[in-house]
Order: structure tokens, then sequence, then C-alpha cells
């Protein structure tokens, strides 16, 4: 590459120049895909069953989701958003509205560390209404939101199945995914006191094994038989969850490792696309960068043409 001096001086000006910009984070507005979320947690109690494993150690349910959420903040763009919000009983509740990831990060990681099954309001657990109401609430927001619920689907008391609760929203206008967290195999359900030291497991005399509806309804001996739908044990109730997902528009994800979760929740479908101010430090870095090797470059094949005539112009002396 054949450059004048003066053309070299020139690149290293730009270099300089673009370096310098770079210091004083040079912004412009642009249209990009971003993302906008609300991490709902389930904090009824039979997310406390350790049925799942992270790194190969068995963790609750509730810890799990967790982990993976805080791991998605370290991975999802520096522009997107997140809120943090509960589930029990048959509500929803928003502890923060979405935030700025990078500007936030330190709070947002320490409300997700905090969140603790001692903080439900009510011993139920009715994912449907739950789910419902949070959707209801997103679509109440300002700017489009996403929805990720974290549940294993355990319905307590359970549902009769003619009278299920009706999901009154417009299919899909809010897109999200229905998180399911939780082994395939009936597990008993850990019991803590107050202070969170354990109690053993629940009884099945502990817990409602029919619906409220059918209770009034039966008879001793037919409540009887209905204990052996061993409503005390608790599984990820998958096939639900993905009806539940089929019935509002979302999308369903098994979680598991935290590649595929980010990967799910990175996906297009759930980007939102926005003007949004854009860092421009990297491109003026690379301008910099660009200009150097020019200069670099042409120095290098400067030099080598130079030694090249030096050699033509020796004389031979043999």
């Amino acid at each position: 590459m054949n450059l004048s001096w003066r053309q070299q001086l020139a690149l290293l000006v730009v270099a300089i120049t673009a370096l310098l910009a770079s210091f004083v984070r040079p912004t412009t507005v642009l249209p990009q895909t971003t993302y906008r979320y609300v991490y709902f947690f389930d904090i009824s109690q039979s997310m406390n069953v350790m049925d799942v494993a992270d790194g190969g150690k068995a963790v609750s349910r509730l810890e799990l989701a967790k982990r993976r959420a805080i791991e998605s903040l370290n991975v999802l763009p520096c522009d997107a958003e997140v809120g943090i919000g509960l589930f029990t009983g048959h509500r929803v509740f928003p502890l923060l509205l979405p935030v700025g990831i990078c500007s936030n990060y330190a709070e947002l990681t320490d409300l997700i560390e905090q969140i603790d099954w001692r903080m439900t309001w009510k011993a139920r657990s009715e994912v449907a209404k739950g789910l419902y109401k949070g959707i209801k609430l997103l679509t109440q927001l300002d700017e489009p939101t996403r929805l990720l619920f974290f549940t294993d689907g355990h319905e307590a008391p359970p549902l009769h199945p003619d009278v299920q609760p009706k999901f009154t929203g417009a299919v899909g206008a809010v897109g999200g995914l229905i998180v399911g967290v939780g082994g395939e195999k009936p597990v008993p359900i850990p019991k803590f006191d107050l202070e969170g030291n354990p109690q053993g497991v629940f009884s099945s005399d502990e817990v409602l094994h029919v619906d409220e509806f059918s209770l009034s309804r039966m008879s001793e001996d037919e409540v009887a038989r209905a204990v052996k739908n061993a409503q005390h044990l608790s599984s990820l109730h998958q096939d639900y969850l993905v009806s539940l997902a089929d019935r509002t528009g979302l999308g369903y994800h098994p979680l598991g490792a935290n590649a595929a979760f980010v990967s799910a929740i990175e996906s297009a479908a759930l980007g939102i696309r926005k003007m949004a101010e854009t860092d421009l430090r990297r491109f003026f870095a690379a301008v910099a960068l660009l200009a150097v090797l020019l200069v670099v470059i042409a120095r290098s094949a400067g030099s080598a043409a130079h030694s090249s005539s030096v050699r033509r112009a020796e004389p031979d002396l043999s």
C-alpha cells in the first residue's frame, strides 16, 4: 500500500480523534431490537422441592429459577429492561417494573436473590389465575413488555376439569414464556417453619386432594378415595403448562441449561423493535484501529520497497 506521509499523518489524526471521541461515550438514536421483560416467580411451597440440579448439585425449583434469571442479566443486551414480580395464591404482585439492566444490575440481582417462599401471602397456588392476571397487568403498562412466568404448574387446590378459569384476554396480546421448573417424578413437598427450618414433608391429610367446587358435593367415602390423587406429591406439570401457553399465546420452555434459556428469551419473536439510544464507542474504537492498521501496513510496505531498491542499487563486486 503506497501512502504519502501526508496521508499517513491524516490517518493518525483520524485515529487519535476517534479514540478521544470513544472516551466521551458518544451515542445516537437508532432503530434496534431490544428486550423488555417482567420475571414472575412462583413462590408457592411446591417450588421448594429439590428435584432439579445446577452444576451437579441438587437445588430447589425456586433456587434454580432465581439462578437462571440472574445469569440471564449477564447475557441480555445492556439496554434490555427487566422487572421482577411474585406469584402465589391466585395473584401476581410486581416488586419492580422494568428498568435498564446495566444501570440497575446490582439492585436487580439483589432483589432476585432475596426472593423467598416466606414472602407468600396465601397458602394456595392457582397457577392459571395468576398467569392470566400477570398478562393483564402487562397489558396496562405504557410500553410493550414480555412475560416470563417461572412455575412448576402445581395447582393447589386442584382444578375441577369442568370448572377451570377462563382466559378473557386477547390471545397473543402479551408475548413471553411460561418457564417450567421441576422434575418428572412426583416427590414429597418439604415443609418449613417461618424461620426456614425443615419440618419434614407434607402428608396426604395436610393438603386438599379435591377442588373446593366438588368437595362440598362429595361423601366421606368419595373424599377418602380422592386422596389417591396424591396432591401432597409434586412434579413438573408440563402438559398443563403447555396447554396454558396455547390458551394465552405464550410460548413454553422447560428450564434446564442456561444457554438454552438465554437463547429462548433472546429469540427474535420476543424482541421489541424501537428507537433507542445506541452507544457508538465501539464504532469509534474500530475506526481508530483501522486507521492505525492502515498506517502500519503502509509503513511496512514502504520499508520493504526501500530495502528492495537498496539491494538493486548495490554494485556487484564478484
